[in-house]
């Protein structure tokens, strides 16, 4: 995902997304590992999250964290430390979410196999399998 909008998630919820932090303890120094499309059912999803943090954190559950974020097998992947299973649940939704939902633009998509895995719409499905494949340039 493009740095300005990585900025805006971690700007909005700095204690949750600890950018600055070793990599042995969090994979979030690596930044979020998808491309732009999926932005909104992050936002969304964090937005969602807030209320649902805070009774955890209140009711006495640990500090939440998110470790990572990042595309794996055509869908959403949001690793977090300390969660609920409410928490859990609407991170579920958002993976689901993902799987229709075109990774690079966000319009309604599917999930298209080839030299890869990803959730595309067909535009984006169009140009990725027009792209030569890592074995062409071995050749």
């Amino acid at each position: 995902m493009r740095k300005e909008l990585e900025q805006k998630l971690v700007e909005r919820w700095p204690k949750w997304f600890n950018t600055g932090s070793d990599f042995r303890y969090t994979g979030m120094t690596l930044g979020f590992r998808h491309d732009d499309g999926w932005f909104d059912i992050l936002w969304r999803l964090c937005e969602d999250l807030e209320p649902l943090v805070n009774e955890f954190e209140k009711a006495g559950g640990g500090q939440f964290e998110i470790l990572q974020v990042k595309e794996k097998f055509g869908g959403l992947r949001f690793y977090v430390k300390d969660a609920n299973d409410d928490i859990c649940l609407r991170i579920e939704t958002a993976r689901l979410e993902s799987f229709r939902s075109c990774e690079v633009c966000g319009k309604p998509g599917a999930r298209r196999e080839g030299d890869w895995i990803k959730t595309l719409c067909d535009e984006h499905a169009t140009a990725a399998a027009a792209q030569p494949s890592v074995e062409n340039h071995l050749e």
